[in-house]
């Protein structure tokens, strides 16, 4: 199973906002610092403030912060809000489904509860414990300085 960019782009953006805590950041020094598209990356920070884990303040000493702690962004719940609904097998993408064998496979079953195990094993997890113990180090290979988690 591969997380699409999107995704991928959510979980960068938290982890680099958790580095920068209660400091204000511009949303191209994170594209910078991950070598990523700043219009892909805004899309993503949108959707971010839309639902309530970023602060967006604008003007020309604007940028971003982490609207929760840590603790409280729980990565399941941002992988569900972030991935795309995409079908695992043709058997998924009803009704363009055209597969033969569906009614009587056992393979749609098997790996949505394989996607569910993927995504509760997420749920384990929040951001603190990605950047937890790692801060120095994320920061060096990000170029910036960090501001303690805790």
């Amino acid at each position: 199973m591969k997380i699409n960019t999107f995704t991928n782009l959510a979980f960068r953006v938290l982890i680099y906002l958790a580095l920068r805590k209660n400091h204000l950041v511009k949303t191209s020094d994170i594209a910078d610092a991950y070598f990523v598209s700043f219009n892909h990356l805004k899309k993503v920070i949108t959707l971010l403030i839309e639902q309530g884990y970023v602060t967006g303040t604008k003007g020309r000493g604007g940028g971003i912060t982490l609207a929760k702690e840590a603790e409280e962004i729980n990565l399941g719940d941002v992988f569900r809000l972030t991935v795309e609904d995409v079908a695992l097998a043709e058997c998924f993408a009803s009704p363009t489904n055209k597969c033969v064998i569906s009614p009587a496979c056992r393979l749609k079953s098997i790996l949505q509860n394989a996607a569910d195990k993927f995504i509760s094993e997420l749920d384990q997890f929040t951001l603190y414990d990605l950047v937890k113990d790692r801060e120095g180090a994320l920061a060096m290979h990000l170029a910036i300085d960090f501001i303690e988690v805790e």
